[in-house]
């Protein structure tokens, strides 16, 4: 049976905690596909050049793991306004209260807007599970290309577990849209609705860009919410 691990810090000690039971249990016919991301390399990558973005909304439930200060380079390196925030509606205020607060002071700071499940160091126990089996690594991003140190890949100790290396899989390359704009949208360059395929070519039922693909992403929220007033 082959895990595919897939997503960020909050899907990552899950799987690591597959791994230690399978270990324990003495499991043998298990591997682990680790496409496992990392947020702070990416949004450094993403933010470190031209952008809009005036100030990041960080995801409560990827800081519950790493902790709010792993944010902490948003205000000193980007310089930039930052709130962690939950996901309930006064949560979302607070959070997005404290980000006009700041940007109105001209003062980028960093805020903890959901403090019943954030701290600021994050889960240590998580954090300690998912080093002993997990190693930083460079990762291809839909729309951004290669990332370095964006991934997270198993460590050369544990390769018994690391699917790559017992069958050597062929990854397939997926040829990009030259006019797709995606990787502008994700960059904060322009919005979705500046991308010529955006309503036209480009759906949700016919998504060409990472941006459309999920409901959680730029161009499907637009196309969902656009002229909602939202």
């Amino acid at each position: 049976m082959v895990w595919y691990g897939v997503g960020f810090e909050t899907t990552t000690p899950h799987t690591a905690a597959l791994l230690e039971r399978a270990t324990r249990l003495g499991v043998k016919n298990l591997s682990v596909y680790s496409a496992h991301k990392t947020m702070p390399n990416a949004l450094l990558a993403l933010l470190g050049g031209e952008t809009r973005v005036g100030a990041l909304l960080c995801p409560g439930h990827v800081s519950a793991m790493i902790g709010a200060e792993a944010f902490r380079f948003v205000p000193e390196t980007l310089h930039l306004p930052a709130a962690v925030s939950g996901f309930e509606p006064e949560e979302l205020l607070l959070a997005m209260l404290a980000l006009v607060q700041m940007l109105k002071n001209g003062e980028p700071g960093l805020v903890n807007a959901y403090p019943r499940v954030v701290h600021s160091q994050g889960n240590a126990a998580a954090q300690a599970l998912v080093d002993e089996w997990f190693t930083p690594c460079d990762a291809l991003w839909r729309g951004l290309g290669e990332i370095p140190k964006s991934g997270l890949t198993l460590r050369p100790e544990h390769a018994f577990w690391d699917a790559v290396s017992r069958f050597s899989p062929q990854a397939r390359t997926i040829p990009s849209r030259s006019a797709c704009r995606c990787g502008d949208v994700l960059h904060g360059r322009i919005e979705p609705t500046e991308c010529p395929l955006f309503g036209k070519t480009c759906l949700p039922e016919h998504p060409l860009g990472a941006c459309m693909v999920s409901s959680e992403g730029a161009c499907a929220a637009y196309y969902q919410y656009e002229g909602s007033g939202l």
